[in-house]
Parts: C-alpha cells; structure tokens; sequence
C-alpha cells in the first residue's frame, strides 16, 4: 500500500478521534472494525453535514454526506485502519 501525504494537523484530529472513538466503545459496547474504510477531510468543515447510515442487523455503517463531498474516493484521502 502506498503512502498517504499527511499534515501534522490532520494526524493530530486523527489520533484525537482515535482517542474518542475508543471512549465510546468502552462506553456502548460498540466497537468498530474498518480497512481500509477511513475518508480524511480535505478542509474544515467539510463534514459538517456528515449523518450516518446504520444497519445493526448487517454491521454497516456509512457516511452520508448531504452534498456528496466524499462519493467520490479519489477526491478524499482514505487512510487504512
């Protein structure tokens, strides 16, 4: 797999979302398994619509981007987990 160019900043929300998303597993129980399924944010605030799509019966859950920002996979960063 190739190398993603990066920011500090953007490892740094990364790792902070990391941190978060771990607290709420603990909390709910719900723990989240993904490859190579994580869409990194170009610029701030373009997931400020961002709402998601859960299926508890399936597993899946997916973004959902009100002005499909991020449908497109090669207009966003992905980042393997």
């Amino acid at each position: 797999m190739a190398a993603i160019s990066t920011t500090p900043q953007l490892e740094a929300h990364y790792d902070q979302f990391i941190a978060e998303l771990t607290a709420l597993t603990r909390k709910y129980g719900v723990a989240i398994q993904s490859v190579g399924g994580v869409i990194l944010a170009d610029a701030p605030g373009d997931f400020r619509d961002v709402t998601y799509r859960a299926d508890i019966s399936s597993g899946d859950l997916y973004p959902e981007f009100a002005d499909n920002c991020c449908t497109r996979s090669a207009s966003k960063t992905r980042r393997s987990t």
